[in-house]
């Protein structure tokens, strides 16, 4: 049996999510910061934060306040979605009020955004260290009967700063970040928990997150919580599905169902209206806007994993056209692949790395086309068309969206960037995408450019990249579309940084951090 840690023992430190402060190594710190520092403020900012990366990093660490879901025009319609929506809330019967509606600009798209007011139990998680129940009423110094019953060691608990009230659960950070996007949380989540949990029982839930500055020692997952000694963020109260051995003892099922989230309140949507509508961040969406697909078109998505933006394409075409949908991982695309088919017909998925997907005519040799390429290519074992490239002039456009450094993505607790020389080899990398997929563009052909990061290395100066590099294409005008202009110094002139859009999280979009651009070829 596990005893309770001695007063001299390592303590567990206990935060807030609004105390929180997002991990991220000092000299990526740094390097962003200087790349926003014409964004700073002079020190009367409402929220104490004169840089511009500290703002971003805040709003980091919570949901966009808006759930997006973008429809399937093959198999549905705005109208069709907003019932079905209206529906699910109405049945499910949630603790805070949803606003639908159909987005002002990309007129395929319905939000969601909660109607609860500010006061709300979300806002109030925010700012909290624990829960707090109305009918416990605890004083400073002793214990409600409750806290008593619940916990005989509760002086020791309440040295600790654990609640008196709840028995808690521990998530890894994966786990909680996708608790704060709506998510209930999965057993293999689990790090540890209190004793004594039992089914239906209301827990109190809490992210494991390294101390700044030290290595935090490996948790062994199913230890009790009175062992737990390391840092951890509160991120909301859920109710248990099931005793707490149960979430030890198997590796799959929902352990906790969210009640209350710290934060923007967010619908849990798994398995909500998939036949009819994909979630998709908003910068995403616009991307298949700005490519502007037509009918017929041929088109090919360089890095398509795992397919939302693949699938756009072909809603906004009608299912009318080809699309070949590519990604190194042939894993990626044997499950991108079963995505496709449950959305549209006109998408053919290949395991082909995009840097190497240009095909050098030789002497003798005849040009094809794709589809020619496509239809006269074996099959391998796992369904997957074995494809090794395409010819030069074959597309009508392309959607390059390159691996980045995600360092835009929402919520986030941790940058896992290692170190500024990731920054700039994420953007080198890039360029190797770039370099064949212009080639394969037809003249007149169109395409985007796009990284979900804030990152300007990946943005800004990849478009500068583009236009030095190759005279041939034109950057296009985006500001129709929803977004920022791009920052300046950053390689492009004034006139450039308006045609391309930026997202960024501290905007009053609220989404998260985004770039992108359009280019036609001209000659």
């Amino acid at each position: 049996m596990s005893l309770p840690p001695q007063d001299d023992s390592p303590q567990p430190e206990i935060l807030s999510l609004d105390e929180f402060n997002v991990a991220i190594p000092q000299d990526v710190y740094d390097h962003l910061s200087k790349q926003y520092s014409t964004l700073d403020g002079d020190g009367d900012d409402v929220d104490g934060e004169t840089k511009h990366i500290d703002r971003i990093l805040s709003c980091m660490k919570r949901s966009p306040v808006d759930t997006c879901c973008r429809v399937n025009n093959i198999q549905s319609s705005v109208k069709e979605v907003e019932a079905g929506l209206e529906q699910y809330f109405t049945e499910s019967q949630h603790n805070n009020s949803y606003a639908i509606q159909q987005h002002e600009t990309l007129t395929d798209l319905v939000t969601i955004r909660t109607t609860t007011p500010t006061d709300s139990d979300a806002a109030t998680l925010y700012h909290s260290k624990v829960p707090t129940k109305k009918t416990c009423n605890l004083s400073n110094d002793v214990p409600s009967d409750e806290s008593d019953d619940l916990f005989s060691n509760w002086q020791l608990r309440r040295k600790q700063g654990w609640p008196l009230t709840h028995r808690c659960v521990i998530v890894d950070r994966f786990c909680a970040e996708a608790v704060l996007r709506g998510a209930d949380i999965f057993v293999k989540g689990i790090l540890c928990a209190d004793a004594g949990i039992a089914e239906s029982e209301e827990v109190a839930v809490y992210a494991s997150l390294p101390r700044n500055g030290t290595k935090s020692k490996p948790i062994t997952r199913g230890m009790l919580l009175q062992n737990f000694c390391d840092r951890c963020v509160f991120i909301g109260i859920g109710i248990s599905q099931c005793k707490r051995a149960d979430y030890f003892a198997t590796s799959s099922g929902i352990g906790v169902v969210m009640v209350s989230t710290a934060g923007s309140p967010q619908p849990p949507m798994n398995g909500v209206l998939v036949e009819k509508m994909i979630l998709q961040n908003l910068p995403s969406v616009v991307v298949a806007h700005a490519l502007n697909p037509q009918p017929g078109e041929v088109i090919l998505d360089m890095c398509c994993a795992p397919g939302g933006k693949t699938t756009h394409l072909a809603s906004l075409m009608n299912d009318n056209g080809l699309i070949i949908a590519c990604d190194k991982s042939r894993k990626k695309m044997i499950s991108a692949r079963d995505f496709f088919e449950a959305n549209a017909s006109c998408i053919v998925p290949l395991a082909l790395d995009s840097t190497k997907g240009l095909l050098e005519l030789k002497s003798g040799e005849e040009w094809k086309s794709p589809k020619e390429i496509i239809d006269t290519a074996s099959v391998a074992n796992d369904g997957l068309k074995d494809v090794k490239g395409f010819y030069a002039n074959s597309f009508d456009c392309i959607l390059l969206d390159p691996p980045c450094t995600a360092l835009g993505l929402r919520p986030k607790l941790q940058i896992d960037t290692k170190s500024a020389k990731e920054l700039i080899k994420a953007a080198d990398y890039q360029q190797k995408f770039i370099r064949n997929a212009i080639p394969l563009l037809k003249v007149g052909g169109r395409m985007t450019y796009s990284t979900c990061t804030i990152n300007t290395l990946e943005s800004e100066e990849n478009v500068k990249f583009i236009l030095k590099e190759f005279p041939c294409m034109r950057l296009e005008s985006l500001s129709h579309l929803p977004g920022l202009p791009g920052l300046p110094d950053k390689g492009l002139t004034e006139e450039e940084c308006q045609m391309v859009r930026r997202f960024d999280p501290t905007d009053t979009i609220d989404t998260m951090g985004f770039f992108l651009a359009g280019f036609q070829k001209v000659f």
